[in-house]
């Protein structure tokens, strides 16, 4: 973890640490350090090697001796001086995970931001739903040699597989982005979008939704929510085994709008709530294909989208719903640092709810009032 220019490991890491204080310090141009002897007990490091690492943040223009005075911050956030090396772990290479791209670089700007280095570790191939260290070229060897500080997952980690060795090494780790395996993190509140969707649909009159969403842990949030609500509406005639479809990608979306076509038309869903843009694009497209110029079956639809990568698709009527990444980005480095700085009572958990796109004065035509 040297990011200087061969001053010696020690030496580099008590830059490091000094660059850390006065970034979890908040400290401002003009601030002045602790003493030598403050620091020294702070980094537990020598008195030789603190001021080896005072003199080369001097030269590099972060700190500023004054003589018989002390020492003071010239610049409180240096480019290209990280304090903490954090890595981000399970970027998705393939095509149909925008929203896990722009969250990684939602993470990467948050970090930087903060004052540390960031080191992407994507999966080696497609995701796995029991990922190991090997699925993630170069992870284990970053954690044996200790050359990260903290992690931030933004997929599915099963803590049997990969927790136990990064608790080995002491590292934090913070869950970023749809709900996880695990009972800590930031994630999106996909299960409160979907209520917050039937809610539309039912008060517009619809009373046979479907909810298209995508793959990963969501059932064990999804199930036990969705049942409660459904058990509130009688009026709704269809079952939770068949109202909860998942699905990936394009591919999902087409074969889901195949299946609804397939039905005779008072069997199909009067509308849906789709948790995915990708499938949203991949359903709406099948549907006008296969249709051709009369185009009798499109039904109305409660959208999740990513606000990093608007996708549009043919619909006559949706209420669209968006994901902020930034914000869960923001998010998870906030908790991961307030961990890596020892402060107490950092909250484990915190759900973000969506917000609605769509203006509130704009709602979905009547059940009743469809041609």
């Amino acid at each position: 973890m040297i990011f200087g220019q061969n001053l010696g490991r020690q030496t580099e890491k008590a830059k490091q640490g000094i660059l850390r204080y006065i970034w979890d310090r908040k400290l401002r141009e003009g601030d002045k350090i602790p003493s030598q002897t403050e620091l020294c007990r702070h980094l537990q490091i020598g008195c030789a090697t603190l001021d080896r690492a005072v003199k080369a943040l001097v030269q590099d223009g972060v700190l500023e001796a004054r003589r018989r005075v002390g020492v003071f911050v010239r610049n409180a956030k240096p480019e290209g001086l990280p304090g903490r090396s954090i890595g981000i772990v399970g970027l998705l290479l393939d095509a149909p995970h925008m929203f896990n791209w722009s969250l990684a670089y939602a993470v990467q700007d948050a970090l930087q931001k903060n004052g540390c280095e960031c080191t992407m570790f994507p999966f080696r191939e497609e995701y796995r739903d029991t990922p190991e260290f090997s699925d993630f070229p170069g992870l284990e060897y970053a954690v044996s040699q200790k050359l990260v500080h903290g992690l931030i997952s933004i997929s599915d980690f099963y803590a049997e597989k990969l927790l136990p060795g990064l608790d080995e090494a002491g590292l934090k780790v913070c869950f970023c982005g749809p709900p996880s395996h695990v009972e800590s993190g930031i994630f999106l509140d996909s299960v409160g979008f979907m209520i917050r969707g039937l809610d539309e649909l039912r008060e517009a009159g619809y009373r046979m939704p479907r909810i298209l969403i995508g793959p990963g842990p969501l059932r064990c949030f999804s199930l036990p929510r969705l049942a409660e609500y459904l058990a509130g509406w009688p009026e709704c005639p269809v079952p939770l085994d068949a109202m909860y479809l998942e699905g990936y990608g394009l591919e999902s979306g087409h074969r889901l709008a195949d299946a609804f076509l397939r039905m005779p038309p008072e069997r199909r869903p009067d509308s849906v709530v789709i948790g995915d843009d990708i499938i949203a694009q991949g359903f709406f497209s099948e549907l006008v294909r296969e249709q051709g110029r009369r185009i009798d079956y499109l039904p109305p639809a409660v959208c999740l989208r990513n606000r990093k990568a608007p996708i549009d698709f043919p619909c006559r009527e949706v209420i669209d719903y968006e994901i902020d990444s930034r914000e869960l980005a923001e998010g998870a480095v906030e908790q991961l640092l307030n961990r890596l700085r020892g402060a107490e009572s950092v909250p484990s958990l915190r759900w973000i709810p969506p917000l609605r796109l769509t203006p509130e004065s704009v709602q979905l035509k009547p059940a009743a009032n469809r041609d």
